[in-house]
């Protein structure tokens, strides 16, 4: 496993959906909020939320936008957009905040707000 140990750039590529880079800084009883949707506790439950999403994204074209990039010590606050177009060509928007804690380069805690924009194609991801 390779370790990538800056705060900001694990971060980033989580919140693009690049959650494989993340996997090897979790901590073992990491909590994910996805306010309103799941609340994830553990690694084991998280990595299988991501796999299970990744696969999602493999079905559906996307594109993320990193927007803004926030960091203050152990934290770090990321907000972006997504853009999903599905094979019947249906596009569902989504703008988002992450806010993640760290200690000591282990990743301890992720809240993630996410908003559908376009409510004319909603569609639950």
């Amino acid at each position: 496993m390779t370790l990538h140990t800056n705060p900001r750039q694990i971060s980033e590529e989580f919140s693009k959906g690049n959650f494989e880079f993340a996997f090897g800084h979790l901590s073992e009883n990491i909590s994910w909020n996805i306010v309103g949707t799941e609340l994830l506790t553990g690694k084991v439950k998280v990595i299988e939320y991501c796999n299970n999403t990744s696969a999602y994204f493999k079905e559906v074209e996307t594109d993320f936008r990193v927007i803004d990039v926030m960091v203050d010590g152990d934290r770090v606050a990321i907000t972006g957009m997504a853009v999903f177009i599905n094979r019947e060509q249906k596009k569902t928007e989504v703008s988002s905040c992450d806010v993640y804690r760290f200690d000591d380069g282990i990743l301890k805690e992720i809240v993630s707000y996410c908003i559908v924009t376009n409510k004319d194609n909603y569609q639950i991801l």
